[in-house]
């Protein structure tokens, strides 16, 4: 909303108003609130200030728009833009993969299973630690070390 707009009508004093939406070449009439002459009373012809007032653009000479009111206006665009953009954020991540996982909000963050129980074939077997190396791949590694030497 653009607030504080000078809206010079023919023939008549001018008055302040906050304009609804910008006015764009295609617009007949200038759709405004809190209509109000330059000392901030209510006009003579307004019977409720409280009003949407549309006025006829044939009837106006032009619009002073300040550019505190522009500057303003571009800050709540912004602010609605960016809004919109977390909202389509939000329901593009509820769509995505990650949002599909199984989380457990109960669980609490530093909790893990114990380490699976591997069968060795034999019928006996181990416990087996994800971040310890297997033994299989240290002796390659030592192999391959005493090869290059």
């Amino acid at each position: 909303m653009l607030r504080d707009v000078v809206v010079h009508i023919l023939n008549e004093q001018p008055l302040v108003a906050d304009l609804v939406s910008e006015p764009m070449p295609s617009d007949v009439a200038l759709i405004c609130r809190n209509l109000r002459t330059m000392n901030g009373k209510k006009p003579i012809f307004v019977d409720r200030a409280d009003s949407t007032f549309v006025l006829p653009l044939a009837a106006i000479r032009f619009l002073e728009i300040h550019r505190e009111s522009v500057e303003a206006h571009e800050a709540g665009m912004a602010a609605e833009q960016a809004g919109e953009m977390a909202v389509a954020a939000e329901a593009e991540f509820a769509n995505g993969a990650l949002a599909r996982l199984d989380w457990h909000p109960d669980a609490a963050p530093d909790s893990f299973d114990a380490p699976a129980v591997v069968g060795l074939g034999d019928g006996s077997s181990r416990r087996t630690d994800p971040d310890e190396p297997d033994g299989d791949l240290l002796r390659r590694i030592r192999e391959a070390c005493l090869e290059t030497l």
